[in-house]
């Protein structure tokens, strides 16, 4: 769901605090919440509701809830040889082990983390007697689709720090809720919990707490104070956010750093490392995927993309064939009547061609009939004769073969004479046999005087 505001509140016993986020182009702001009526003497859980019912439902809102730290517990447990996910399980199967509260009378969520090489589970459980009226309260009012979280105040005073890219961790900072001090501890990466600090027990103090801190947050160079302490220490250098830091001054604003703007950074976060729900929560999908899996997806989309492209333009190139198939199956039906004239006129043209050139470049028939009647000696005679295409092909019967082409051949009209039968013999003993002579061209050749009377 997209998210254009965040509404952060705090519930402390006897008292509420709210302040509200808003995106904008130039990223987000602080504006001022809803202004609601308020009545001395009641709880917190009531001011909650009042609060709750002057907002009008939106999709686009986030409401973020964090409660103090004495109403939740937290306890680290170690798993060294165990993945993240395996010991994580682990405590999800066995939580009525690692609880001093029986599994249905809690809410739980279970936060991974690995220091020096070993797998630490940060496990955080409320009584559902405290939890279960809130969300009442959310059903009632209208809210329920936009509950982002219910979390520990710690939580979202790590996610205000770690806003801002000057503040250097493992850090801790000082947060006063009601008649109680919170210590958080802010590791390199994530928050790493918080401890109450009971002053009214005069066995405990910060400066003694910190020996009982883990090794890497024994030496620190910061400690900041979230909001306004009501007392001072005067081994402690305490650093003020709001003053020091010109990113987190534009949230400070005047009405300085409260647990309600803290608890608005909660809704920055895509997935706050705990909080108290009716289900087990999952990750968003985006942080379920490894690198590996990303690059995969990217390159899978890519593709994706590309094949998709392709097949746009494949399918108009097809649209674009089937319509131009249906243009040339048109005209060839319109084409083939023209065709076959067309065929019929080459034709011609080829007929016509052929005449033009035996016109021009060979001998008239008729002088070609006459020098063959001429030469042809007078004990022999032409029984048929064709000319084709420049060849004439003369069968002949009588006298001797052999002279009969030795005069055809001293014509000038024939560039060339062969037999191209066997010489036979007719029942007189006159023989038979047929003759091609090629025709010379006009340039080649001289005809003979056309008007030479024939041989009678």
């Amino acid at each position: 769901m997209y998210c254009k505001e965040i509404t952060g509140i705090h519930i402390g016993e006897n008292s509420l605090e709210y302040s509200n986020l808003k995106k904008e182009l130039k990223g987000w702001i602080r504006s001022e919440p809803a202004i609601y009526s308020e009545i001395s003497g009641r709880n917190g859980l009531e001011r909650l509701e009042s609060l709750l019912t002057n907002l009008k439902p939106k999709r686009t809102r986030r409401i973020c809830i964090s409660i103090p730290r004495s109403r939740y517990f937290l306890r680290e447990l170690s798993f060294p040889g165990l993945s993240p996910e395996e010991a994580e399980n682990s405590v999800r199967i066995a939580i009525n082990i690692h609880s001093h509260l029986p599994r249905d009378e809690i809410y739980f969520d279970i936060w991974p983390m690995e220091k020096n090489g070993t797998t630490f589970i940060l496990l955080a459980y409320a009584r559902r007697t405290y939890i279960d009226p809130i969300l009442d309260v959310v059903r009632r009012t209208g809210h329920r689709k936009s509950l982002y979280s219910i979390s520990p105040s710690g939580l979202g005073a790590d996610l205000f720090l770690r806003w801002s890219k000057h503040n250097n961790f493992p850090a801790l900072s000082l947060q006063q809720e009601e008649r109680d001090l919170t210590l958080n501890l802010h590791g390199n990466k994530e928050w790493e919990g918080s401890h109450l600090i009971r002053e009214e027990s005069g066995t405990l103090n910060p400066s003694k707490a910190l020996e009982f801190l883990p090794d890497h947050f024994k030496d620190l160079g910061q400690v900041f104070q979230i909001g306004d302490i009501d007392r001072t220490f005067k081994d402690l250098e305490i650093k003020d956010p709001c003053k020091h830091d010109e990113t987190l001054k534009g949230f400070c604003t005047e009405s300085g750093i409260d647990k309600g703007l803290t608890a608005c950074f909660l809704g920055l976060s895509a997935y706050p490392q705990i909080s108290f729900q009716e289900t087990e929560r999952k990750k968003p999908l985006f942080l379920r995927i490894d690198p590996i899996q990303w690059t995969v997806a990217i390159l899978a989309i890519i593709l994706l993309l590309i094949t998709g492209y392709r097949f746009i333009q494949l399918e108009r190139l097809s649209s674009v064939a089937d319509k131009n198939k249906e243009v040339v199956t048109r005209l060839e039906k319109e084409y083939l009547p023209l065709k076959k004239i067309n065929d019929q006129i080459e034709k011609i043209r080829k007929l016509e061609q052929d005449l033009n050139d035996f016109l021009h470049e060979r001998p008239p028939v008729l002088v070609i009939l006459r020098e063959l009647a001429q030469r042809t000696p007078l004990n022999a005679w032409i029984r048929s004769c064709t000319i084709r295409s420049g060849v004439v092909r003369v069968s002949a019967e009588g006298g001797s073969a052999v002279e009969t082409m030795e005069e055809w051949r001293k014509s000038a009209l024939f560039s060339e004479v062969k037999l191209v039968s066997p010489v036979t013999k007719n029942r007189q003993q006159q023989e038979r046999y047929t003759v091609e002579l090629k025709l010379a061209t006009k340039t080649s050749a001289t005809v003979p005087n056309r008007h030479k009377p024939l041989r009678p």
